[in-house]
């Protein structure tokens, strides 16, 4: 029986050695990237804990999605706001967009503008505040944003990312399929995949896809054809087809990342642009204390004329300029990067944008 005992205890030293060790690696403990930048970046104040953002390609005007989370984790929340940056003028400073569209009980996370054929814009908002979830549409009026409706359901777990693909239709990520307790500890240290991706077709939801480990970050290409989403404990990006006749997706790669994607943009010419947390250890210890920086940290992803892409570091902080950024958008030769909770995003030149 000793024998025994001690031999099911070294199968179980080996075992947990092993999941150490891919554990760690997963954290991004082993990595090393070296510091770039895509040009000059400016800082720009007047907002708080942009996790999200988007820029409309044909007005060139910027939205920003956040709150501020570190009041809220110390018990004195405070409404949050999507911001307008427009970027057609110089010096631009955020405007409050949702003042008056949306005034109180304002928590908003990932968002997502969706342009009609008809050239009519309406934006998405996950709505976290009083410890619930939600999700705001709005219709947009140039910079002017008017809330039409909020849909809410028990199929919002822990929602994290919007894509719009109507007028009142949107898939959403929950980044967890437990709302609390160990059951959500054992999700995150033994990277489980327990998480989906919702559809709301206007009335219900439906569950689109399942068996996603921590399902994050999510879009659609321009001609609705091809949906793009996070696997942030994957460490993958995965893309499928979508037949926007039934909403049906169907899998066609799998992109390997270093680290945990986070939001995803698409660009104007197809490629994309995704937020990395390469330093998971760092991370954590940012989101607990804010003097404490962790790397920030925007993959560019080419298409490669197969239906995939191949990934490129095109800018890598260790948290200094930025901490935790979660989002890259672009347009023409910019890059705004946006992070989790710092009061603050970058507006950087991007001369090589494609």
């Amino acid at each position: 029986m000793g024998r025994i005992l001690g031999w099911l205890f070294l199968i179980l030293l080996i075992a947990v050695g092993v999941w150490g060790y891919f554990f760690l690696q997963a954290a991004g403990v082993f990595l090393d990237i070296a510091p770039t930048s895509p040009g000059a970046c400016k800082t720009v104040t007047g907002v708080v804990g942009v996790e999200d953002l988007t820029v409309d390609p044909e007005t060139k005007i910027a939205y920003l999605s956040g709150y501020d989370r570190w009041a809220a984790r110390g018990g004195k929340p405070a409404r949050g706001a999507i911001w307008t940056y427009d970027l057609n003028t110089p010096d631009a400073t955020p405007v409050d967009a949702t003042a008056d569209a949306l005034p109180e009980g304002f928590w908003p996370h990932g968002i997502s503008l969706y342009r009609a054929p008809d050239g009519q814009r309406t934006l998405f908002a996950i709505n976290h505040a009083g410890g619930k979830h939600a999700v705001e549409i709005f219709d947009v009026d140039g910079a002017t944003l008017a809330h039409r409706r909020t849909v809410t359901g028990e199929a919002l777990v822990s929602p994290n990312d919007i894509v719009g693909v109507g007028a009142d239709s949107f898939y959403v990520t929950n980044d967890h399929a437990n709302v609390a307790g160990w059951k959500r500890t054992a999700e995150d240290y033994l990277r489980l995949r327990l998480t989906t991706v919702q559809f709301f077709d206007g009335q219900a939801f439906s569950t689109a896809l399942s068996d996603l480990g921590g399902s994050n970050g999510i879009n659609v290409s321009a001609d609705d054809r091809s949906l793009y989403l996070s696997a942030a404990s994957e460490l993958t990006l995965h893309v499928y087809d979508r037949d926007p006749a039934t909403n049906g997706l169907t899998p066609r790669a799998a992109i390997p990342l270093p680290g945990f994607p986070d939001n995803i943009e698409v660009m104007s010419n197809g490629d994309l642009l995704v937020g990395i947390h390469s330093k998971i250890f760092e991370l954590l210890g940012h989101m607990s204390d804010e003097a404490k920086h962790s790397p920030s940290h925007i993959i560019h992803l080419k298409a490669d004329g197969n239906g995939s892409f191949a990934p490129e570091t095109i800018y890598y902080n260790l948290g200094e300029q930025i901490s935790a950024a979660s989002v890259g958008a672009s347009v023409g030769k910019r890059l705004l990067i946006g992070p989790i909770r710092e009061s603050k995003i970058l507006d950087c030149a991007w001369d090589a944008a494609p």
